[in-house]
Protein backbone atom coordinates (compact mmCIF):
# COMPACT_ATOMS: atom_id res chain seq x y z
CA UNK A 1 0.00 0.00 0.00
CA UNK A 2 1.43 3.37 -1.03
CA UNK A 3 0.24 6.65 0.44
CA UNK A 4 1.54 9.94 -0.91
CA UNK A 5 1.11 12.57 1.77
CA UNK A 6 1.71 16.29 1.82
CA UNK A 7 3.92 17.27 4.77
CA UNK A 8 2.12 19.44 7.32
CA UNK A 9 3.54 22.63 8.76
CA UNK A 10 4.56 20.96 12.02
CA UNK A 11 5.71 17.39 11.42
CA UNK A 12 6.23 16.78 15.16
CA UNK A 13 2.53 17.33 15.76
CA UNK A 14 1.97 13.76 14.54
CA UNK A 15 3.10 12.62 17.99
CA UNK A 16 0.57 14.95 19.66
CA UNK A 17 -2.15 13.54 17.42
CA UNK A 18 -0.99 10.02 18.23
CA UNK A 19 -1.04 10.67 21.99
CA UNK A 20 -4.51 12.22 21.84
CA UNK A 21 -5.84 9.26 19.87
CA UNK A 22 -4.28 6.80 22.33
CA UNK A 23 -6.05 8.56 25.22
CA UNK A 24 -9.44 8.17 23.53
CA UNK A 25 -8.61 4.53 22.91
CA UNK A 26 -7.60 4.27 26.59
CA UNK A 27 -11.17 5.33 27.40
CA UNK A 28 -12.36 2.61 25.00
CA UNK A 29 -10.48 0.03 27.08
CA UNK A 30 -11.84 1.47 30.33
CA UNK A 31 -15.41 1.24 29.04
CA UNK A 32 -14.86 -2.27 27.69
CA UNK A 33 -13.41 -3.61 30.96
CA UNK A 34 -15.67 -1.74 33.36
CA UNK A 35 -18.08 -4.57 34.22
CA UNK A 36 -16.02 -7.83 34.03
CA UNK A 37 -14.03 -7.27 37.29
CA UNK A 38 -17.34 -6.60 39.07
CA UNK A 39 -19.34 -9.20 37.19
CA UNK A 40 -20.41 -11.05 40.33
CA UNK A 41 -21.73 -7.85 41.93
CA UNK A 42 -23.53 -6.84 38.72
CA UNK A 43 -25.06 -10.30 38.25
CA UNK A 44 -26.25 -10.38 41.85
CA UNK A 45 -27.72 -6.88 41.76
CA UNK A 46 -29.51 -7.41 38.44
CA UNK A 47 -30.42 -11.06 39.04
CA UNK A 48 -28.77 -12.34 35.84
CA UNK A 49 -27.17 -15.67 34.96
CA UNK A 50 -23.85 -15.99 33.18
CA UNK A 51 -25.48 -16.57 29.81
CA UNK A 52 -27.69 -13.49 30.13
CA UNK A 53 -24.92 -11.15 31.20
CA UNK A 54 -22.60 -12.61 28.57
CA UNK A 55 -25.20 -11.75 25.95
CA UNK A 56 -25.53 -8.21 27.36
CA UNK A 57 -21.78 -7.64 27.41
CA UNK A 58 -21.61 -8.67 23.75
CA UNK A 59 -24.31 -6.17 22.72
CA UNK A 60 -21.85 -3.56 21.49
CA UNK A 61 -20.12 -6.08 19.27
CA UNK A 62 -23.45 -7.08 17.70
CA UNK A 63 -24.08 -3.45 16.75
CA UNK A 64 -20.46 -3.17 15.54
CA UNK A 65 -21.15 -5.71 12.81
CA UNK A 66 -23.60 -3.28 11.19
CA UNK A 67 -21.95 0.04 12.00
CA UNK A 68 -18.24 -0.72 11.44
CA UNK A 69 -18.27 -0.70 7.61
CA UNK A 70 -20.25 2.54 7.64
CA UNK A 71 -17.96 4.05 10.29
CA UNK A 72 -14.89 3.29 8.20
CA UNK A 73 -16.41 5.14 5.28
CA UNK A 74 -17.39 8.04 7.58
CA UNK A 75 -13.77 8.36 8.72
CA UNK A 76 -12.70 8.62 5.07
CA UNK A 77 -15.30 11.35 4.53
CA UNK A 78 -15.31 13.59 7.65
CA UNK A 79 -11.74 13.07 8.84
CA UNK A 80 -10.02 11.65 11.88
CA UNK A 81 -10.66 14.56 14.27
CA UNK A 82 -14.49 14.65 14.23
CA UNK A 83 -14.73 10.87 13.95
CA UNK A 84 -12.67 10.20 17.08
CA UNK A 85 -14.54 12.90 19.01
CA UNK A 86 -17.95 11.46 18.16
CA UNK A 87 -16.69 7.97 18.93
CA UNK A 88 -15.43 9.08 22.34
CA UNK A 89 -18.78 10.65 23.19
CA UNK A 90 -20.54 7.36 22.45
CA UNK A 91 -18.26 5.62 24.96
CA UNK A 92 -19.17 8.20 27.59
CA UNK A 93 -22.89 7.82 26.98
CA UNK A 94 -22.60 4.03 27.11
CA UNK A 95 -20.75 4.20 30.44
CA UNK A 96 -23.36 6.37 32.12
CA UNK A 97 -26.18 4.24 30.69
CA UNK A 98 -24.61 1.05 32.06
CA UNK A 99 -24.51 2.60 35.51
CA UNK A 100 -28.26 3.22 35.29
CA UNK A 101 -29.21 -0.27 34.04
CA UNK A 102 -31.97 -2.06 35.93
CA UNK A 103 -32.10 -5.41 34.16
CA UNK A 104 -30.99 -7.51 31.22
CA UNK A 105 -32.73 -5.40 28.54
CA UNK A 106 -31.56 -2.01 29.81
CA UNK A 107 -28.02 -3.33 30.30
CA UNK A 108 -28.01 -4.72 26.74
CA UNK A 109 -29.15 -1.37 25.34
CA UNK A 110 -26.58 0.53 27.43
CA UNK A 111 -23.73 -1.66 26.20
CA UNK A 112 -25.07 -1.48 22.63
CA UNK A 113 -24.55 2.31 22.59
CA UNK A 114 -20.82 1.65 22.49
CA UNK A 115 -21.35 -0.15 19.20
CA UNK A 116 -22.88 2.92 17.56
CA UNK A 117 -19.92 5.30 17.82
CA UNK A 118 -17.16 2.96 18.96
CA UNK A 119 -16.37 1.84 15.40
CA UNK A 120 -15.35 5.42 14.63
CA UNK A 121 -12.55 5.01 17.17
CA UNK A 122 -11.56 1.59 15.84
CA UNK A 123 -11.42 2.79 12.22
CA UNK A 124 -9.89 6.22 12.89
CA UNK A 125 -6.95 4.95 14.96
CA UNK A 126 -5.15 2.89 12.28
CA UNK A 127 -6.13 5.49 9.67
CA UNK A 128 -4.35 8.15 11.72
CA UNK A 129 -1.26 5.94 11.94
CA UNK A 130 -1.20 5.34 8.20
CA UNK A 131 -1.75 9.00 7.25
CA UNK A 132 0.35 10.88 9.81
CA UNK A 133 3.29 8.43 9.86
CA UNK A 134 4.60 8.09 6.33
CA UNK A 135 7.96 6.46 7.16
CA UNK A 136 7.46 2.69 6.98
CA UNK A 137 9.27 1.89 10.24
CA UNK A 138 7.49 4.69 12.09
CA UNK A 139 4.17 3.54 10.67
CA UNK A 140 4.70 -0.07 11.78
CA UNK A 141 5.67 1.13 15.24
CA UNK A 142 2.58 3.36 15.45
CA UNK A 143 0.28 0.58 14.21
CA UNK A 144 1.67 -1.70 16.89
CA UNK A 145 1.81 0.65 19.85
CA UNK A 146 -1.50 2.49 19.43
CA UNK A 147 -2.97 -0.67 20.92
CA UNK A 148 -1.36 0.46 24.16
CA UNK A 149 -4.43 2.67 24.55
CA UNK A 150 -7.20 0.07 24.90
CA UNK A 151 -4.82 -2.42 26.51
CA UNK A 152 -3.70 -0.01 29.21
CA UNK A 153 -7.28 1.12 29.75
CA UNK A 154 -8.46 -2.45 30.24
CA UNK A 155 -5.52 -3.45 32.42
CA UNK A 156 -5.81 -0.40 34.66
CA UNK A 157 -9.55 -0.98 35.05
CA UNK A 158 -9.21 -4.68 35.85
CA UNK A 159 -6.41 -4.02 38.34
CA UNK A 160 -7.94 -1.02 40.09
CA UNK A 161 -11.62 -1.98 40.27
CA UNK A 162 -11.64 -4.45 43.16
CA UNK A 163 -8.60 -3.13 44.98
CA UNK A 164 -9.20 0.63 44.73
CA UNK A 165 -12.38 1.82 43.02
CA UNK A 166 -15.00 -0.42 44.63
CA UNK A 167 -13.73 0.15 48.20
CA UNK A 168 -13.40 3.89 47.52
CA UNK A 169 -16.65 4.53 45.62
CA UNK A 170 -18.81 1.91 47.30
CA UNK A 171 -20.80 0.23 44.51
CA UNK A 172 -20.51 -0.84 40.89
CA UNK A 173 -22.79 1.90 39.55
CA UNK A 174 -20.67 4.69 41.00
CA UNK A 175 -17.53 3.02 39.64
CA UNK A 176 -19.00 3.01 36.12
CA UNK A 177 -19.99 6.67 36.41
CA UNK A 178 -16.48 7.57 37.53
CA UNK A 179 -14.99 5.71 34.56
CA UNK A 180 -17.39 7.41 32.15
CA UNK A 181 -16.31 10.80 33.51
CA UNK A 182 -12.67 9.86 32.94
CA UNK A 183 -13.42 8.91 29.33
CA UNK A 184 -15.23 12.23 28.85
CA UNK A 185 -12.09 14.10 29.96
CA UNK A 186 -9.98 12.18 27.42
CA UNK A 187 -12.49 12.87 24.66
CA UNK A 188 -12.51 16.60 25.36
CA UNK A 189 -8.72 16.62 25.36
CA UNK A 190 -8.73 14.95 21.94
CA UNK A 191 -11.15 17.61 20.73
CA UNK A 192 -8.64 20.30 21.71
CA UNK A 193 -5.76 18.42 20.06
CA UNK A 194 -7.68 18.00 16.81
CA UNK A 195 -8.97 21.61 16.84
CA UNK A 196 -5.49 23.13 17.18
CA UNK A 197 -3.83 20.69 14.78
CA UNK A 198 -1.93 22.14 11.82
CA UNK A 199 -3.09 21.29 8.33
CA UNK A 200 -3.56 17.55 8.32
CA UNK A 201 -1.72 15.37 5.81
CA UNK A 202 -3.66 15.23 2.56
CA UNK A 203 -3.52 12.01 0.58
CA UNK A 204 -3.19 12.21 -3.17
CA UNK A 205 -5.50 9.37 -4.18
CA UNK A 206 -4.17 6.90 -6.72
CA UNK A 207 -7.74 6.68 -8.11
CA UNK A 208 -11.14 8.30 -7.45
CA UNK A 209 -13.10 7.22 -4.37
CA UNK A 210 -15.79 4.70 -5.25
CA UNK A 211 -19.36 4.50 -3.84
CA UNK A 212 -19.62 2.66 -0.52
CA UNK A 213 -21.04 -0.63 -1.80
CA UNK A 214 -18.59 -0.71 -4.67
CA UNK A 215 -15.72 -0.07 -2.25
CA UNK A 216 -16.77 -3.01 -0.08
CA UNK A 217 -17.19 -5.23 -3.12
CA UNK A 218 -13.69 -4.38 -4.29
CA UNK A 219 -12.19 -5.15 -0.89
CA UNK A 220 -14.00 -8.47 -0.60
CA UNK A 221 -12.75 -9.44 -4.05
CA UNK A 222 -9.23 -9.69 -2.59
CA UNK A 223 -8.29 -13.16 -1.29
CA UNK A 224 -5.83 -11.60 1.12
CA UNK A 225 -8.49 -9.29 2.54
CA UNK A 226 -10.96 -12.17 2.95
CA UNK A 227 -8.31 -14.23 4.75
CA UNK A 228 -7.54 -11.45 7.22
CA UNK A 229 -11.27 -10.95 7.84
CA UNK A 230 -11.68 -14.63 8.75
CA UNK A 231 -8.64 -14.54 11.04
CA UNK A 232 -10.11 -11.47 12.72
CA UNK A 233 -13.37 -13.31 13.43
CA UNK A 234 -11.56 -16.20 15.14
CA UNK A 235 -9.24 -13.86 17.02
CA UNK A 236 -12.09 -11.79 18.43
CA UNK A 237 -14.06 -14.93 19.35
CA UNK A 238 -11.25 -15.92 21.69
CA UNK A 239 -10.09 -12.45 22.74
CA UNK A 240 -13.46 -11.01 23.69
CA UNK A 241 -14.47 -14.21 25.45
CA UNK A 242 -11.40 -13.95 27.65
CA UNK A 243 -11.84 -10.20 28.17
CA UNK A 244 -15.23 -10.89 29.71
CA UNK A 245 -14.65 -14.20 31.49
CA UNK A 246 -10.96 -14.68 32.30
CA UNK A 247 -11.16 -13.10 35.77
CA UNK A 248 -14.19 -15.26 36.61
CA UNK A 249 -12.52 -18.36 35.15
CA UNK A 250 -9.31 -17.90 37.14
CA UNK A 251 -11.31 -17.17 40.30
CA UNK A 252 -13.20 -20.45 39.96
CA UNK A 253 -10.48 -22.73 38.58
CA UNK A 254 -7.69 -21.53 40.93
CA UNK A 255 -10.00 -21.08 43.95
CA UNK A 256 -8.80 -17.52 44.59
CA UNK A 257 -10.61 -14.23 45.20
CA UNK A 258 -11.74 -12.04 42.32
CA UNK A 259 -9.17 -9.45 43.37
CA UNK A 260 -6.33 -11.98 43.19
CA UNK A 261 -7.53 -13.24 39.81
CA UNK A 262 -7.76 -9.68 38.49
CA UNK A 263 -4.17 -9.04 39.59
CA UNK A 264 -2.91 -12.04 37.62
CA UNK A 265 -4.97 -11.12 34.55
CA UNK A 266 -3.63 -7.55 34.79
CA UNK A 267 -0.07 -8.90 34.96
CA UNK A 268 -0.72 -10.76 31.70
CA UNK A 269 -1.86 -7.47 30.21
CA UNK A 270 1.39 -5.77 31.19
CA UNK A 271 3.33 -8.58 29.53
CA UNK A 272 1.28 -7.91 26.40
CA UNK A 273 2.19 -4.21 26.49
CA UNK A 274 5.86 -5.11 26.50
CA UNK A 275 5.35 -7.45 23.55
CA UNK A 276 3.74 -4.68 21.51
CA UNK A 277 7.06 -2.85 21.37
CA UNK A 278 8.71 -5.94 19.88
CA UNK A 279 6.25 -6.36 17.02
CA UNK A 280 7.91 -4.05 14.43
CA UNK A 281 11.35 -5.67 14.77
CA UNK A 282 9.79 -9.13 14.96
CA UNK A 283 7.90 -8.57 11.71
CA UNK A 284 11.11 -7.66 9.90
CA UNK A 285 12.98 -10.66 11.31
CA UNK A 286 10.39 -13.45 11.31
CA UNK A 287 7.42 -12.21 9.27
CA UNK A 288 3.79 -11.79 10.30
CA UNK A 289 2.70 -15.44 9.82
CA UNK A 290 5.40 -16.77 12.16
CA UNK A 291 4.60 -14.19 14.83
CA UNK A 292 0.89 -14.96 14.61
CA UNK A 293 1.47 -18.70 14.90
CA UNK A 294 3.85 -18.20 17.81
CA UNK A 295 1.47 -15.95 19.73
CA UNK A 296 -1.45 -18.34 19.17
CA UNK A 297 0.64 -21.30 20.33
CA UNK A 298 1.49 -19.57 23.60
CA UNK A 299 -2.15 -18.54 24.10
CA UNK A 300 -3.38 -22.11 23.49
CA UNK A 301 -0.96 -23.54 26.04
CA UNK A 302 -2.24 -21.02 28.57
CA UNK A 303 -5.88 -21.88 27.85
CA UNK A 304 -5.19 -25.58 28.39
CA UNK A 305 -3.44 -24.83 31.69
CA UNK A 306 -6.42 -22.80 32.88
CA UNK A 307 -8.78 -25.56 31.75
CA UNK A 308 -7.02 -28.61 33.21
CA UNK A 309 -4.20 -27.48 35.50
CA UNK A 310 -4.04 -27.37 39.29
CA UNK A 311 -4.40 -24.02 41.03
CA UNK A 312 -0.81 -22.82 40.57
CA UNK A 313 -0.76 -23.78 36.89
CA UNK A 314 -4.07 -21.99 36.34
CA UNK A 315 -2.45 -18.80 37.62
CA UNK A 316 0.62 -19.40 35.47
CA UNK A 317 -1.57 -20.10 32.46
CA UNK A 318 -3.39 -16.81 32.88
CA UNK A 319 -0.10 -14.98 32.29
CA UNK A 320 0.13 -16.33 28.74
CA UNK A 321 -2.82 -14.09 27.88
CA UNK A 322 -0.24 -11.39 27.18
CA UNK A 323 0.53 -13.12 23.88
CA UNK A 324 -2.89 -12.09 22.58
CA UNK A 325 -1.87 -8.42 22.63
CA UNK A 326 0.14 -8.72 19.41
CA UNK A 327 -2.53 -10.50 17.34
CA UNK A 328 -4.70 -7.52 16.40
CA UNK A 329 -1.84 -5.18 15.37
CA UNK A 330 -0.34 -7.96 13.27
CA UNK A 331 -3.67 -8.52 11.52
CA UNK A 332 -4.18 -4.78 10.96
CA UNK A 333 -0.72 -4.60 9.37
CA UNK A 334 -1.66 -7.53 7.17
CA UNK A 335 -4.89 -5.80 6.18
CA UNK A 336 -3.20 -2.53 5.24
CA UNK A 337 -0.68 -4.44 3.12
CA UNK A 338 -3.25 -6.66 1.43
CA UNK A 339 -3.98 -6.39 -2.27
CA UNK A 340 -7.00 -4.18 -2.90
CA UNK A 341 -6.28 -1.79 0.01
CA UNK A 342 -4.96 1.64 -0.92
CA UNK A 343 -5.12 5.30 0.09
CA UNK A 344 -8.74 5.67 -1.08
CA UNK A 345 -10.25 2.94 1.09
CA UNK A 346 -8.09 2.64 4.24
CA UNK A 347 -10.93 3.63 6.57
CA UNK A 348 -13.41 1.40 4.75
CA UNK A 349 -11.00 -1.56 4.98
CA UNK A 350 -10.54 -1.06 8.72
CA UNK A 351 -14.29 -0.73 9.21
CA UNK A 352 -14.98 -3.88 7.22
CA UNK A 353 -12.35 -5.81 9.20
CA UNK A 354 -13.84 -4.81 12.53
CA UNK A 355 -17.32 -5.66 11.27
CA UNK A 356 -16.31 -9.23 10.45
CA UNK A 357 -14.17 -9.59 13.57
CA UNK A 358 -17.06 -8.54 15.79
CA UNK A 359 -19.06 -11.56 14.63
CA UNK A 360 -16.66 -13.60 16.73
CA UNK A 361 -16.88 -11.05 19.53
CA UNK A 362 -20.67 -11.42 19.64
CA UNK A 363 -20.73 -15.21 19.62
CA UNK A 364 -17.76 -15.75 21.93
CA UNK A 365 -18.73 -14.20 25.30
CA UNK A 366 -22.30 -15.51 25.05
CA UNK A 367 -21.13 -19.04 24.17
CA UNK A 368 -18.52 -19.15 26.91
CA UNK A 369 -21.02 -17.84 29.45
CA UNK A 370 -23.49 -20.59 28.53
CA UNK A 371 -20.83 -23.32 28.69
CA UNK A 372 -19.53 -22.05 32.04
CA UNK A 373 -23.03 -22.42 33.48
CA UNK A 374 -23.14 -26.13 32.52
CA UNK A 375 -21.55 -29.11 34.28
CA UNK A 376 -18.32 -28.78 32.24
CA UNK A 377 -17.91 -25.22 33.53
CA UNK A 378 -14.85 -23.17 32.63
CA UNK A 379 -12.87 -26.33 31.91
CA UNK A 380 -15.01 -26.98 28.85
CA UNK A 381 -15.14 -23.29 27.95
CA UNK A 382 -11.35 -22.89 27.92
CA UNK A 383 -10.95 -26.14 25.97
CA UNK A 384 -13.30 -24.79 23.28
CA UNK A 385 -11.26 -21.58 23.00
CA UNK A 386 -8.08 -23.64 22.65
CA UNK A 387 -9.71 -25.59 19.81
CA UNK A 388 -10.60 -22.33 18.03
CA UNK A 389 -6.96 -21.28 18.43
CA UNK A 390 -5.75 -24.49 16.80
CA UNK A 391 -8.14 -23.93 13.89
CA UNK A 392 -6.77 -20.41 13.48
CA UNK A 393 -3.20 -21.69 13.30
CA UNK A 394 -4.34 -24.12 10.62
CA UNK A 395 -5.79 -21.27 8.56
CA UNK A 396 -2.57 -19.26 8.82
CA UNK A 397 -0.44 -22.22 7.77
CA UNK A 398 -2.74 -23.05 4.88
CA UNK A 399 -2.58 -19.51 3.49
CA UNK A 400 1.18 -19.34 4.02
CA UNK A 401 1.68 -22.56 2.05
CA UNK A 402 -0.42 -21.14 -0.78
CA UNK A 403 2.17 -18.32 -1.07
CA UNK A 404 -0.33 -15.58 -0.23
CA UNK A 405 0.99 -13.29 2.51
CA UNK A 406 -0.92 -13.25 5.78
Amino acid sequence: MTVNVKTDANPRYRFVMFAGMVLVYFGFGVTLAGIPPMITEVRTDLGLGRGAIGLALAAWTAVYIVTSPIAGRVVDRIGIGPALFLGGLSLVLSGFARAAAGGAVSLWLAVAIMGVGGPLVSAAAPTLCSQWFTDKREQQFALSTYNLGPSLGSIATIFATNSILLPWLGDWRTVLRFEAGLTLAFTLLWGAVAFFAPEQPVAKPTRPRLPMVETWRGLLASREVRHVLLLGTFTFFVGHSLNNWMVDAVTERASVTAGTAATWVSAAGFIGLFLLFLVPSGVERFGRPALLIGSWTVAIVGLLLVAFGPSWLVLAGSLTGGARAVMVPLLIMSLLNASGVDDTNIGAANGLWFSFAQIGAVIGPFTIGLIADTDVGFTGAMALLAAVGLATIGLIQQRTRSTVAV
